[in-house]
């Protein structure tokens, strides 16, 4: 997609411990939810790379995505959006993590069109992240990252401070409340930043999926 402004970026990266099994490949309704994530991303005009780690990125191939590996490894999501920022050929990323199966389109452009309006850079005293709230708490790993981000991101992995909280309190963000959201896009914030950790999230989840399918 040379056209692209943004690149979207699937964080694919963990070791899925809680799950027992790679979330990302797990089926929720009829395709997996990188699938799924990867499709919304595609339909919003984003040029679509997988951040992976080198033990796990085999498993990817078959989504004919450009897949970019961690140069911290073991370094949790901070090193795969590290690794998206080197990758990507576009100043702004746009990440999702691997395991949120009902990210939409509509999620994705709204993302996109505040980082397209922002003035990009430091220097031009614009922000360099764009993150949406949920329930009252940041959401990180669903959410825009300038690539002006890079030094402190680089000082934060190479200083062993992963916590992405105290990263972002070095940044210029601007958080999106959770009714701003509602009222730009009409998601429910609760269900698109639905996340599948455990087993129980994952029985959740295709619950969720039956109603959706029930209810059209």
């Amino acid at each position: 997609m040379a056209d692209a402004k943004l690149t979207g970026v699937v964080l694919a990266g963990g070791e899925s411990r809680r799950m027992g099994q790679n979330k990302a490949l797990l089926a929720v309704g009829g395709e997996k939810a990188i699938e799924a994530i990867i499709g919304a991303m595609s339909e919003a005009g984003l040029d679509v790379i997988v951040a992976a780690n080198g033990q796990n990125a085999s498993a990817y191939h078959m989504l004919g995505r450009e897949i970019v590996c961690d140069r911290y490894p073991g370094q949790g999501p901070l090193s795969g959006i590290h690794a998206a920022l080197h990758a990507a050929r576009t100043p702004w990323i746009i990440v999702a993590a691997c395991d949120m199966p009902f990210v939409t389109p509509g999620l994705f452009r709204f993302l996109k069109k505040i980082a397209e309006d922002a003035e990009t850079g430091p220097a031009a005293g614009g922000f360099q992240a764009v993150i949406p709230m949920e329930g009252g708490r940041v959401q990180p790993l669903l959410a825009a990252y300038h690539a002006s981000v890079l030094p402190a991101l680089e000082d934060s992995l190479a200083t062993g401070r992963l916590r992405m909280t105290e990263w972002l309190e070095r940044l210029r963000v601007r958080y999106i409340p959770e009714d701003v959201l509602a009222k730009e896009t009409g998601l429910e914030a609760g269900h698109v930043f639905f996340n599948m950790n455990r087993p129980e999230d994952y029985r959740a989840a295709l619950a969720k999926r039956r109603e959706e399918e029930a209810g059209r």
